[in-house]
């Protein structure tokens, strides 16, 4: 029983790490919290159901379709609008407030409030394995997040665009002495957090379908995960992404799904009491 749940809670917390992942880089580059990032994942599963069953294109180029369009949006909607108070945090987040209600009210007009539903990656059949079920989709979801995990590893440490990010986290006046434009460095945390967001939301899909509506959920899922492994730590939201799905999936499993919710919060509520930057947070908000 426990070892079922934990295998579910996998796929889970890997969703919510993927979200996660996709605030803590925004806030760890602006110190600001991307409320429109609920939405890109959401996008993520309408644009997966439409490139793969309206234009029928094969599920592989359907996905690939879909998360560099969800970060090529992100990357405009920063120049664009974000960008034009860059010198005002505030002003920035109450934005994102407002990009958020503007995307959802623009997939409710061009798809339709209908509930859509994408096939798996694989075979729906799960497989058993020592006792246990494991779902295919899970199985792509996990990997997922470890693939896409250890390539921004590797971004950030290794390459001209993740060294750029961290100077601008560290201190964004030294960054523009060393030759660094926080405007478009900015602009690719954001393409990055919409390519994690869309990733998230086409993966789940198959799982809990996608709908216009169901950016917010995801949204405080994700943000809920940043908070509990510490926003600005990319290694703090895969860690808090997990702990965020075990707690729930043990919760619905050993007492009840109605509970789960009301747990997942006060567990966060202990964690911020005892570690207020988060389990990570504390020596990772200053660098990435």
């Amino acid at each position: 029983m426990i070892t079922q749940i934990v295998i579910s809670a996998l796929s889970l917390g890997a969703v919510y790490a993927l979200i996660a992942i996709g605030f803590t880089i925004v806030f760890a580059t602006k110190r600001i919290i991307n409320f429109a990032h609920g939405e890109f994942v959401m996008l993520g599963g309408v644009l997966a159901v439409y490139f793969s069953q309206t234009l029928g294109l094969p599920m592989a180029a359907a996905l690939l379709a879909t998360v560099v369009c969800v970060a090529a949006i992100a990357l405009v909607l920063y120049l664009l609008v974000l960008d034009q108070k860059a010198g005002d945090p505030l002003a920035q987040v109450m934005i994102t407030l407002g990009l958020a209600i503007a995307i959802k009210g623009a997939v409710e007009v061009t798809i339709g409030k209908s509930t859509l539903f994408l096939p798996p990656l694989s075979s729906a059949a799960t497989w058993p394995v020592f006792g246990i079920f494991i779902s295919p989709q899970a199985a792509w979801i996990v990997l997922t997040l470890v693939v896409l995990s250890l390539g921004l590893a590797v971004v950030l440490r290794t390459t001209w665009l993740g060294l750029s990010m961290r100077a601008v986290a560290l201190d964004p006046y030294a960054a523009v002495l060393m030759g660094v434009a926080p405007r478009w460095i900015a602009a690719s945390s954001f393409a990055i957090a919409g390519f994690f967001g869309a990733a998230a939301g086409a993966l789940v899909a198959p799982i809990a379908s996608a709908s216009y509506d169901n950016g917010l959920f995801l949204g405080l899922k994700g943000f809920g995960a940043a908070i509990l492994g510490g926003i600005g730590s990319p290694i703090g939201a895969v860690v808090g992404g997990l702990i965020l799905g075990l707690t729930e999936a043990l919760s619905a499993g050993y007492l009840s799904s109605a509970y789960k919710d009301a747990i997942t919060l006060s567990l966060l509520f202990v964690v911020l009491m005892l570690f207020p930057q988060g389990l990570l947070g504390g020596r990772a908000l200053k660098k990435l």
